[in-house]
């Protein structure tokens, strides 16, 4: 079985023995590839000629190293009209020395003038250049004997078929340079590779029997460039438009070549193209012929990755049931056929998609099945976490996984491991342990073989931090962080993450500034990308707008369904609880008990945390408790100040503050004792200079996140405090900061003091 395609993707082609039944005809002969010979015939001439009189005396390394460059960049790529063939041999980049294309015109004149005995001349001078060749077996060396050899078996009619060919193929160069400014032609064959020219090189004329524009080893060569491309770089492949223009050419000159129809598979996957995608990978393993399997095998040897491919392209774009069907398919034949590779990658998106974990072989015998396991590996450890599974069972295997693919040198499974830790850490609450993986894998030397890991685990890294980012306050950074994503991984799938990451940024910012209108918006323009996510976006921007009804709808609708992961019903509930308690109800802890739950069944820390905060402030608020307050926020407040968002810190640090305050001023001792109020005033003053710093801290994370409604709750609360301590000043100060705030960015009552 091949390498794996592409990373993106997940999808896979069996070996193909030089793309099937096609790959054992020989290679047409083309107007093309014959002036190409001529070019190389005058070069050797021209070669000869210096080492003998050394003249002309300007010939140096400098020309030589030129057509050099000129002719690998001439064989490597399908034919061209003989006007950008001109423009490409007297171009600055790839140009021949003068003198060399003198003779070279020359000769292309004789072609026409002297006739057919041109072509006889060139056999023999064919092998003359064989024959004194000191390596036969170098590019050019091996060029020519394919067209020695092909020559030898054309008969007379097939030469003379050539003959004419070439003929009309420089009539038309000649006539188009005439007609076409010399400047205007191409100037450089890389462009045409990548993409860049303005203008499309025009396909050259077809004539007969010798129409054909790719040979072998050239539709080779480009398949094999544009996929490593699409799976290391897919920035610098070519755009999908014109990739599939290049396959149609190929699948033109090749129509049984099966890995023309797997990229072309993998180019509608770019763009999201399901029902093109479908046909290509059909027509891909149908034109896979039998007879290139190995002798002595059934018929549906290898077809087992037909399945494979369409259950990976139903998964994707969300057909589970399709799917399953096509996955059961897949094993089946797999094991008639004893393909244990491709089970092992089936039973990896069995894994994923229906949580299925059969045992792992007792010994691997290949690289190959080394990777599929590793995969599913990979897959086992993402549903474990969703299971409740110990984190340190987890994270052991996953280093055990680590080690095996570091040792075997396997670039793309160490990414996607470090990727999949990074996940596993945001999923279990340690957002600076998973940023710290991030900048590990970001920060990595990730070639391999001169190649740039580009797979789908960077993106995703890419996207976390740049969320992570956003909730810290830092939107410029997140903003530069998302654009780069956003240029590295342009095409589907990969676009759709940077796209749902995008529109939650704005959301997030929207939503601390206030602005409900918008914030909606945002969400339901990816709502149809992550449902899920946006309909907890979309409850929270409700509850927060306090609209109560719609608020109500969106988490009934999220608990509801049974197939959420356990962060998002966590999330889901302390949404519940909040709505419950705005709403005067008191089944407020009883939700949040039930969240407590669900944290620590998956071992959730960070909403865990969470909840005790949300415990915490009830209790102070709604049933005076501030000791047990101030118990339960001292075990969770160092979840925050390590790993929590900017908008969680300052809402906890205000908490604690308030909780440190009330607990002096509830002391049983001096309380309940008018004659103690001097004393108690006293001791709530020192009590406030000591966790003041907490509230300015909590206020700059506030106004850096551009929250200024929680803003304006620590200002009241403070001014109300200090007026209460008799603090003229200090109540002063913090009523002008207030008023200056509320002039510059009004804020409606009813959003103030607001624990959401």
């Amino acid at each position: 079985m091949s390498k794996k395609d592409s990373e993106n993707s997940g999808f896979w082609l069996p070996n193909q023995q030089n793309g099937g039944a096609n790959s054992s005809k020989m290679d047409v002969l083309t107007p093309h590839k014959l002036v190409v010979v001529f070019l190389i015939q005058e070069y050797t001439q021209l070669k000869r000629k210096v080492e003998e009189t050394q003249q002309p005396a300007d010939f140096g390394a400098k020309h030589r190293k030129r057509f050099y460059l000129l002719l690998l960049k001439l064989i490597q790529r399908p034919d061209m009209p003989y006007k950008d063939l001109y423009g490409l041999i007297t171009s600055p980049v790839y140009g021949v020395h003068p003198v060399h294309l003198e003779e070279f015109l020359r000769l292309m004149k004789m072609l026409k003038s002297v006739g057919i005995d041109v072509l006889f001349d060139l056999h023999n001078e064919i092998d003359k250049m064989i024959s004194g060749s000191s390596n036969t077996f170098h590019v050019v060396g091996l060029y020519l004997r394919k067209v020695y050899v092909t020559m030898e078996k054309m008969n007379f009619q097939e030469v003379m078929s050539l003959y004419r060919a070439s003929v009309a193929y420089y009539d038309q160069g000649v006539q188009a340079l005439q007609l076409v400014d010399q400047s205007m032609s191409v100037a450089d064959c890389e462009s045409f590779m990548k993409g860049t020219m303005v203008e499309t090189i025009e396909a050259p004329p077809t004539y007969g029997n010798v129409a054909c524009r790719w040979s072998i080893k050239q539709s080779e060569l480009f398949i094999a460039q544009q996929k490593s491309m699409l799976e290391e770089d897919e920035v610098s492949a070519l755009p999908p438009k014109e990739l599939q223009q290049r396959l149609n050419e190929i699948i033109q000159d090749r129509p049984l070549y099966a890995p023309a129809y797997f990229l072309s598979f993998l180019n509608a996957i770019r763009v999201g193209d399901m029902g093109n995608a479908v046909v290509a990978l059909h027509r891909c393993f149908d034109r896979t012929s039998p007879e290139c399997s190995r002798p002595n095998t059934s018929e549906t040897k290898e077809f087992q990755y037909s399945s494979l491919n369409l259950a990976i392209l139903h998964a994707q774009f969300g057909h589970r049931d399709a799917a399953m069907m096509a996955l059961r398919e897949c094993i089946t034949v797999a094991q008639e056929n004893g393909d244990h590779t491709c089970l092992h990658l089936a039973h990896t998106w069995l894994n994923l998609l229906d949580g299925f974990r059969p045992p792992f072989p007792e010994r691997i015998v290949n690289t190959q099945l080394l990777h599929a396991c590793s995969l599913r590996v990979t897959a086992q450890m993402r549903t474990a976490s969703l299971n409740g599974i110990l984190p340190a069972e987890v994270f052991g295997t996953f280093m055990a996984n680590d080690h095996l693919n570091a040792q075997k040198s396997m670039i793309d499974l160490v990414a996607k491991g470090v990727a999949e830790r990074t996940a596993l850490w945001t999923v279990y609450g340690k957002y600076e342990l998973s940023n710290l993986c991030a900048q590990v894998l970001l920060n990595s030397n990730l070639k391999s073989l001169e190649r740039m890991y580009n797979g789908e685990g960077i993106c995703h890294v890419l996207c976390a931090t740049a969320l992570r980012q956003t909730l810290q306050g830092d939107f410029a950074l997140a903003m530069v962080t998302l654009n780069h994503a956003m240029n590295r991984f342009p095409r589907y799938h990969n676009s759709r993450n940077w796209l749902i990451t995008d529109h939650l940024i704005s959301a997030h910012r929207l939503l601390y500034r206030g602005r409900w209108a918008e914030a909606r918006q945002e969400c339901l323009m990816f709502h149809s990308l992550d449902p899920t996510t946006a309909d907890l976006m979309l409850a929270h921007i409700t509850l927060a707008k306090q609209d109560y009804g719609t608020a109500h709808e969106c988490i009934s609708a999220l608990l509801s369904d049974d197939h959420i992961t356990p962060t998002t019903r966590a999330r889901a509930l302390i949404l519940a609880a909040n709505l419950q308690a705005q709403l005067g109800k008191a089944n407020a802890f009883e939700t949040l008990h039930q969240a407590q739950k669900v944290t620590t069944q998956y071992h959730l820390d960070y909403e865990q945390a969470v909840v005790d905060l949300h415990i915490a402030y009830y209790l102070l608020k709604f049933l005076h408790a501030p000791r047990r307050a101030l118990t339960l926020l001292r075990g969770c407040i160092a979840t925050f100040l390590t790993d929590g968002t900017a908008y969680d810190r300052g809402r906890a640090l205000f908490l604690f503050g308030r909780c440190m305050l009330e607990v002096v001023r509830t002391d049983p001792d001096i309380s309940n004792d008018p004659s103690h109020s001097a004393e108690l005033q006293q001791r709530m003053q020192k009590q406030l200079h000591l966790v003041l710093p907490m509230f300015e801290q909590a206020i700059q994370l506030f106004e850096k996140l551009e929250c200024h409604s929680k803003t304006k709750d620590v200002f009241i609360y403070l001014a109300t405090l200090c007026n209460e301590l008799g603090m003229i000043d200090d109540r002063n100060g913090y009523a002008c900061r207030y008023r200056l705030l509320e002039t510059e960015h009004h804020t409606p009552r009813q959003y103030l003091n607001v624990f959401l």
